[in-house]
């Protein structure tokens, strides 16, 4: 039998910031995730850890952020990740103080997210965005 190959799609929407974001469920908790390809690795905000029953996994260390200064992070072991209406399974997230992006996001009447999911997700996924119809294709 074949694998039934049509993609995933995701609705994405505009934020107000003209970010791209998308509706999830970490380990069955609602979510809201920014789609961020710049970012290397996908996170989780530091302080949702318990929201969404993510274990640490290691050290703390220092990471490299959307500022000139490095943040405090920490490996979450894998999480069960659902995107819009499709199961996606299992993802590891880097937990990590994401106060400073989501008080830039309020400052500009946004609302805040829950996490990032960045280009190790995509790439891993072979994510394409069609930004014409805000939609995430896995």
């Amino acid at each position: 039998m074949f694998k039934n190959t049509s993609p995933k799609q995701i609705q994405l929407k505009v934020t107000k910031t003209r970010h791209l974001v998308c509706r999830a469920r970490i380990n069955g908790v609602k979510a809201v995730l920014l789609i961020d390809s710049g970012a290397s690795n996908s996170c989780i905000a530091l302080s949702e850890k318990e929201k969404f029953n993510v274990k640490e996994k290691g050290d703390p260390f220092k990471a490299s952020g959307a500022g000139k200064d490095k943040v405090e992070a920490v490996l979450g072991h894998q999480c069960n990740l659902i995107l819009g209406r499709h199961t996606v399974g299992k993802h590891a997230f880097v937990l990590l103080d994401m106060q400073h992006i989501n008080a830039t996001l309020m400052q500009e009447n946004a609302k805040p997210i829950d996490g990032i999911l960045g280009a190790d997700f995509l790439k891993k996924n072979r994510a394409l965005i069609d930004y014409g119809n805000n939609t995430l294709s896995l």
